[in-house]
């Protein structure tokens, strides 16, 4: 994860020349110096970056460690070393952390200079649990069942109340193993081989941290991994919180070409519970989902300076940076493994509230409440809170706003009016405190500018849902679409190491468009944009392709439906859109997604990137087979949300 630092004396680059930071001038930006012709410069925090340009390098291919790759065992072993290790360097004392270092060391059951290594080396990755990762030993061969069942029971002996170390409960092994091998020796039976004490170590770590205090320390051991429950916490600095949930919004849209009733989007909204400053927002047509939550987490993260450029809107929006706990609630789409796992690589703590219980996210649930009584139900489409506040109001005949317009509007009302009036709460206005809490005032010293993320397609494709396929000769399936590029070649019918079969590779997409995917390639450690295989097929999304396969398998249950089959059926439901277009709002509905698709989808960006910097991006094919994605599971494709 490439980050760019802002305080006193960091290095940064604006191209390829490269400056020394030499103050903070507000919340947005900084005076360089030169460190070629020593002039001093005033610049924006988006024009900076930690590395020079590389004009050589392929926008398609988007450098990264994909932590899907990383087994779920060694994440739980890493991340339970890294809070140790975070207790340790948290003490100043130098005596008391030796102390400290010494207790960790015992845990880890490691000597002393390895956990000092160890410490040295998390510390200098500015914290990142991946520098904890040791290359796991390929397993040469299977354990006799006798002999697992012993381990699972010396496991058992290990989570048990008296606490034995792993060398006592070895012995004791090695010990049943020699007095049963005499029984069998005396039986001429086969003799059971004893397992290295390693063995029972890896076994041992795969177990959480939790499970292991629960076990052997009792009360006290849960009562340490039991989630702070009743009362929001208190923040005390900007991005310490940020709360997150998802609503429809009580207004009526219309589509861009002939802009009539499209219905109620859904907003996915973000703010942070020290400022009350909105730091992000998406606003779409889609029902909530894991992808929706991934975007409007990446926007409260970039810099705004160019979204206020693309909308028009003047004014200061200087929330960005990486946020430390994300605050929501229990839905679905909060908690797919492709979202904790990104959450978890950029350290972004996420705790979840108590189920049916708004109260535990007030700021956000006070700010849905604000946006729509004192804003919203003040705009022409408006559908009110109810039907008694609505009566006889026509809210689709009243409608104006595009998606795109009403994006202006709710940022222009957020910039220029929400983050400026005082708040009831805070006794001043959400943007002087959040200025507060970063620049600091005479009371109290700031946080300081946040890092700025420097790679934006990166983050967005790191919150991307994935599925995990092999490489074949046509190259890699998705969906039953079948995609190729000439990064695939070697990989294809590549054996897996560690066990029967193909090696896997993670494969990242946006539902919205499934024209290209990002393969993980594991040698390059980065990710690869990977066309369709035959380069005269249409964009289309995942839900319009389950839509087709339904349609077909209605029409003839018995033939099987192929790639061609699919995509002409897409082509003619496209000329009936057009002719419906002005008829039906389920149609403009249908084209509007369609045109957000065109404009926001991921697979899109990284295309007009790629043209920008002549860079030739690939085409690839579908072919159609079942397909089960588990964040998706439940939208059904074309459907409306409540009017």
């Amino acid at each position: 994860m490439s980050e760019t630092h802002f305080e006193i004396g960091s290095e940064v680059f604006h191209g390829n020349s490269r400056y020394r930071v030499i103050g903070v001038l507000d919340l947005e930006h900084v005076s360089v110096r030169s460190s070629f012709t020593g002039t001093v410069k005033k610049m924006h925090v988006s024009e900076l970056t930690s590395k020079p340009d590389d004009p050589e390098k392929p926008v398609e291919i988007v450098p990264a460690t994909d932590l899907l790759t990383i087994p779920d065992e060694d994440w739980v072993k890493v991340n339970n070393k890294a809070m140790l290790f975070n207790q340790v360097l948290q003490i100043n004392d130098e005596a008391e952390r030796r102390v400290q270092l010494r207790e960790v060391a015992n845990k880890l059951e490691i000597s002393e200079p390895t956990a000092y290594r160890q410490l040295q080396k998390y510390k200098n990755s500015n914290g990142n649990p991946l520098s904890l990762l040791r290359k796991k030993r390929n397993e040469t061969g299977r354990l006799q069942p006798e002999v697992e069942d012993l381990i699972q029971k010396y496991i058992g002996v290990y989570l048990s109340p008296i606490q034995p170390r792993v060398t006592n409960i070895y012995r004791d092994l090695k010990l049943e193993i020699y007095e049963i091998n005499k029984e069998r020796k005396n039986s001429n039976l086969e003799l059971l081989v004893t397992p290295h004490i390693n063995t029972l170590r890896f076994r041992i770590s795969q177990l959480t941290a939790s499970e292991v205090a629960s076990k052997r320390k009792g009360r006290k051991g849960r009562e340490d991994f039991r989630p702070l429950i009743g009362k929001f916490p208190q923040s005390q600095k900007p991005l310490e919180v940020v709360q997150i949930d998802h609503t429809p919004l009580d207004l009526i849209i219309v589509d861009d070409e002939n802009r009539l009733d499209i219905g109620r989007p859904t907003i996915t909204l973000a703010i942070d519970a020290y400022s009350r400053m909105v730091v992000g927002f998406y606003i779409s047509l889609e029902k909530p989902n894991t992808l929706l939550t991934g975007l409007c987490l990446a926007h409260a993260i970039l810099d705004k300076k160019q979204w206020l450029l693309e909308h028009e809107v003047e004014g200061d929006w200087p929330a960005y940076g990486l946020m430390d706990t994300i605050h929501t609630d229990n839905g679905k789409e909060f908690h797919g493994k492709s979202l904790k796992r990104a959450c978890e690589i950029y350290k972004l703590n996420m705790i979840k509230r108590p189920a049916k219980t708004p109260r535990y996210g007030p700021h956000i649930e006070r700010s849905f409440k604000t946006f729509n009584d004192s804003e919203i139900h003040t705009l022409p489409g408006t559908t009110k809170s109810n039907v008694q506040d609505k009566a006889e109001y026509q809210s689709e005949d009243n409608a104006i706003f595009t998606l795109f317009e009403f994006e202006q509007y709710f940022t222009e009302f957020l910039v220029n009016n929400y983050h400026l009036e005082k708040h009831s709460d805070l006794g001043m206005s959400p943007l002087q405190k959040y200025k507060q809490g970063i620049l600091g005032n005479g009371e109290q010293l700031g946080r300081g500018l946040p890092p700025k993320i420097d790679d934006p397609l990166k983050l967005k494709i790191d919150f991307l849902p994935y599925e995990e396929r092999s490489v074949q000769k046509y190259g890699i399936q998705l969906f039953g679409i079948d995609y190729f590029h000439d990064v695939l070649r070697k990989w294809i019918k590549q054996p897996d190491k560690n066990r029967k079969g193909s090696q896997r590779f993670i494969v990242r997409y946006d539902p919205r468009d499934l024209s290209s995917v990002f393969f993980f390639d594991p040698d390059m450690k980065a990710y690869v944009v990977v066309p369709y295989r035959d380069t005269s097929h249409p964009p289309i999304s995942l839900w319009e392709l389950r839509e087709l396969k339904r349609k077909a398998k209605e029409a003839d249950p018995y033939k099987s439906v192929d790639e061609e089959a699919i995509f002409e059926s897409r082509a003619r439901m496209k000329r009936l859109t057009e002719q419906a277009l002005k008829q039906t709002k389920h149609m403009r509905r249908m084209k509007q997604k369609e045109a957000i698709r065109e404009k926001e989808s991921i697979p899109s960006i990284a295309k007009e990137s790629a043209r920008n910097n002549q860079n030739s991006i690939s085409l690839v094919t579908p072919s159609i087979n079942d397909f089960d994605d588990e964040d998706f599971e439940d939208i059904q494709p074309f459907e409306e949300l409540d009017q």
